[in-house]
């Protein structure tokens, strides 16, 4: 899907309603390429891009590529930065992707395959810096700043479910299932999606700031950026630290309650092996055991399987096996 954003008469950037009449005319700022599923469309729509600014996008395979000097680059006085972001693709769980931005002659061209909520004009609190943007370096900045924002909204929820959830596996009274062990899986990968996010973040504002001067950057705001992402980086450190604590005292009292769990069918299993015993002894009619057959000898039975588990108690009592 192509969005291109222009220059309304009001003097603020918004979605022109034919994107491709946009393209031909000129005068864009924003050119948001989302690459949909159908790979000829994809093939069409991105020609039309790069035969508007004259650039070549970067491939997936490219974007994909593990080397910063493959994913932060000049070519042809264009900037290319490709961070790792978080984002969703459908509605439901997020996911990892890398969104490339091409900064060229004052126009902003992104290609992404997920939906950061920064990128959506209107639905953010980066909307209006987009929309106020003087030319593409500010929707850039916008975008990035709007990106880290929203990390920094998503490691604070799961900060308060994360407490949340160490009140309720330290508590005497709940004990711990199923249910606690996901929820710490799933804020682990929020947490470890987010951190990875923040370093390459953390990689492009370093990159940034070199080149800044000849791309229309403030050098000021990619600063601030940098330090919120450092700032942010240690506080998912120190989550990932808390949420692996939660997990190792979750699996820790699970295993405890499985052992007690244990050791009492263990304990009345044992209970019953005595009271096998005699009733197997009496069992065997030998005509040795002349008294078998005298009336208090059921009796007898019974007594001894009886004495046999309570001493067994007794012992284990004693010795703290329960």
């Amino acid at each position: 899907m192509l969005i291109v954003h222009v220059r309304g008469p009001d003097g603020r950037i918004s979605q022109a309603p034919e994107p491709r009449a946009a393209l031909a005319n000129g005068g864009f700022i924003w050119v948001d390429f989302i690459a949909p599923t159908d790979a000829a469309l994809a093939c069409e729509e991105e020609r039309l891009v790069e035969q508007a600014l004259q650039i070549d996008a970067p491939t997936p395979q490219e974007r994909a590529a593990f080397e910063d000097s493959a994913r932060f680059y000049e070519e042809d006085g264009a900037l290319f930065l490709t961070p790792t972001l978080m984002g969703q693709r459908t509605e439901g769980a997020f996911v990892s992707d890398t969104v490339a931005f091409i900064l060229v002659r004052g126009v902003l061209v992104t290609v992404r395959t997920i939906a950061p909520r920064a990128f959506s004009i209107g639905k953010s609190r980066a909307s209006a810096r987009i929309e106020s943007a003087g030319d593409g370096a500010g929707v850039l900045l916008a975008l990035l700043e709007g990106v880290v924002e929203r990390i920094a909204d998503i490691l604070q929820e799961t900060s308060r479910n994360a407490n949340a959830v160490s009140a309720r596996i330290f508590s005497p009274k709940g004990p711990v299932g199923g249910d606690v062990l996901r929820e710490i899986g799933t804020m682990g990968t929020l947490v470890s999606l987010s951190h990875a996010s923040l370093s390459s973040l953390q990689r492009l504002a370093t990159y940034s700031q070199t080149v800044c001067t000849r791309h229309g950057l403030p050098p000021d705001r990619l600063l601030a950026l940098e330090r919120d992402v450092q700032e942010l980086e240690r506080s998912a450190e120190a989550l990932q630290g808390h949420l692996s604590f939660l997990l190792e005292a979750a699996l820790g009292l699970v295993g405890a309650a499985q052992s007690n769990a244990i050791k009492a069918l263990s304990l009345a299993t044992i209970a019953f092996v005595p009271p096998t015993l005699v009733a197997s002894f009496f069992g065997m009619n030998f005509a040795a055991l002349a008294w078998i057959d005298e009336p208090w000898g059921p009796w007898l039975g019974l007594a001894l399987m009886l004495i046999a588990p309570a001493a067994l108690f007794v012992i284990a009592k004693r010795r703290n096996w329960f």
